[in-house]
C-alpha cells in the first residue's frame, strides 16, 4: 500500500511549472503539478494515455491547436501521441496519471 497528498508540501518554481512524483504502481505513475499563474508547458506528447484532474486554479489547455479553459474539479483524458499544452491562467495545483504501456 502506498498513500500520499496532493496537498501536502506543494512548492512553485519561479520560472516554470513544478512536478512532483506522489505515486508508482505497476500500472501508472500520478503526478502533482504546481504552476504559479502565467506559467507555461510548451507543446509537447506522450507515448501512453493520460488523465489532467484541475485540483485548483484554471488552466488554458491546447489540443491539436484548439484551446479549452479547465476549471477546479474538471479532467481531461488523451490518447497517446496527442499534441498538447498548458498555460495557467491563475495559479494552478494539477493531478497528471501516466498509464503505463
Amino acid at each position: 500500500m502506498q498513500t500520499a497528498s496532493i496537498f501536502q508540501n506543494i512548492t512553485y518554481h519561479e520560472k516554470h511549472p513544478k512536478m512532483d512524483l506522489l505515486l508508482e504502481t505497476g500500472n501508472s505513475k500520478e503526478y502533482r503539478l504546481a504552476f504559479a499563474k502565467g506559467q507555461y508547458l510548451k507543446e509537447h506528447k506522450t507515448s501512453t494515455s493520460i488523465i489532467v484532474e484541475i485540483i485548483e486554479g484554471s488552466i488554458d489547455f491546447g489540443v491539436n491547436g484548439s484551446k479549452i479553459n479547465l476549471t477546479k474539479g474538471m479532467l481531461v483524458a488523451l490518447e497517446p501521441d496527442t499534441p498538447h499544452d498548458l498555460f495557467a491562467l491563475t495559479q494552478s495545483v494539477l493531478r497528471l496519471s501516466i498509464m503505463k504501456a
